[in-house]
């Protein structure tokens, strides 16, 4: 006995989906992909990143990584190798075992 199957009913696309609410921007250059960023460029790269993490934006490295371009652990770098204090995680915390 053969099976007919009906196609499936086309899915939306997640790219397409908005979120709910808007984040601020942060103002930071796009950097393209692939560029190496050395000397000055990379030093006003980084003062600006820094300064979106630090001010009163406040930005994550997630928001700063969608607005540069770059990976986050680039950006975790940039940070850490300019001694910039990192925030919490925030979120809800699980903890990895039960306690019995």
């Amino acid at each position: 006995m053969s099976v007919t199957r009906s196609p499936r009913p086309a899915r939306a696309s997640r790219a397409a989906a908005k979120p709910s609410h808007t984040e601020p921007k942060l103002s930071l250059p796009r950097i393209p992909k692939g560029k190496r960023l050395t000397g000055d460029a990379r030093t006003a790269f980084v003062r600006a990143v820094v300064a979106a993490y630090m001010d009163e934006r406040q930005g994550s490295i997630r928001q700063i990584t969608q607005e540069t371009g770059r990976a986050y652990g680039t950006i975790h770098r940039l940070l850490t190798d300019a001694n910039v204090p990192l925030r919490g995680r925030g979120g809800a915390h699980t903890r990895g075992r039960a306690q019995a």
